[in-house]
């Protein structure tokens, strides 16, 4: 058949009422185009998915920066509490003093603990304890 030979044929479907049947060619492209049309969609999602967690690495790599941050200066503080000068100033400020007399504590049930040496009398550390 020509095609002048298939347009009669339409011509004549058309006026019994019937329904004018597309070429073979149209379903596979509109197929097609919607295919692409999808993809590229997704591509556009997948782009933006990939954006999103971008962000997210970003806020985390900035919160770790500043718990570092906090981390040493927490470490400095430790350092600056841990002064022995510091602490010997403290102690004086409270009224804290260096004892005149050592006295040792014993505590009752533990070995291989050194007796007190010399005139030197120890407390006693569990009930029943106190000076001998």
């Amino acid at each position: 058949m020509t095609t002048h030979s298939l347009r009669v044929a339409r011509r004549a479907r058309r006026a019994a009422g019937g329904a004018i049947v597309a070429g073979p060619g149209v379903v596979p492209l509109v197929f097609y185009t919607m295919l692409v049309i999808a993809l590229f969609f997704a591509m556009i999602y997948l782009r933006i998915a990939l954006d999103r967690t971008a962000f997210e690495l970003d806020g985390l790599e900035r919160s770790i920066t500043l718990e570092e941050s906090r981390q040493l200066d927490l470490r400095l503080t430790i350092a600056e509490l841990q002064d022995p000068v510091r602490i010997a100033s403290e102690a004086e400020r409270i009224g804290m003093t260096t004892p005149d007399e050592r006295i040792p504590i014993v505590i009752s049930g533990t070995r291989g603990v050194a007796q007190p040496v010399g005139d030197e009398t120890p407390i006693r550390a569990l009930p029943g304890g106190g000076r001998p």
